[in-house]
C-alpha cells in the first residue's frame, strides 16, 4: 500500500497542474494579445470584428469544419464561450493545434508573446 502513495500523489500533483494551466494560447496583433476564447470586448473586437478569426480558421487546413464552425461560434457567435473553447482545443490533435498556431502566424499574429 505504502509503494503505491508517491504514484497517487504524483497523479495528484500533475492533474492539479492541468487544471491550473491555460488550455489554448495568447494571439498577439499590433501590442494587444489575448488568449483564443477569452470573453472580453477586446478580443471580440481583435479576432472577431475584424473578420480575422474566419481568415485564420480558413488557413487551417488540419481541422475539420465543424471544429471551424463551433470554434468560430463559441469565439464569435452569441454563445461566446471560453469553457467551450478550451474544451475544443484541448479535444485537438497537436497537430491541428500546431496548424490552428501557425494559421494565426500566417494572418499576422505573434503567439504567445505579450509586448510591454
Amino acid at each position: 500500500m505504502k509503494k503505491n502513495i508517491p504514484a497517487v500523489l504524483l497523479g495528484a500533483s500533475c492533474l492539479l497542474l492541468a487544471a491550473c494551466t491555460s488550455s489554448t494560447f495568447v494571439a498577439s496583433k499590433d501590442g494587444k494579445g489575448y488568449y483564443v476564447g477569452h470573453n472580453s470586448q477586446a478580443a471580440y473586437e481583435m479576432f472577431c470584428e475584424s473578420g480575422d478569426l474566419k481568415k485564420i480558421l480558413a488557413h487551417a487546413e488540419k481541422i475539420g469544419q465543424d471544429m471551424k464552425d463551433e470554434l468560430y461560434r463559441y469565439n464569435c457567435g452569441p454563445e461566446r464561450s471560453n469553457v467551450k473553447v478550451k474544451e475544443l482545443f484541448a479535444s485537438m490533435t497537436s497537430a491541428q493545434r500546431k496548424d490552428l498556431r501557425q494559421s494565426f502566424k500566417l494572418n499576422g499574429y505573434e503567439i504567445n508573446i505579450m509586448r510591454c
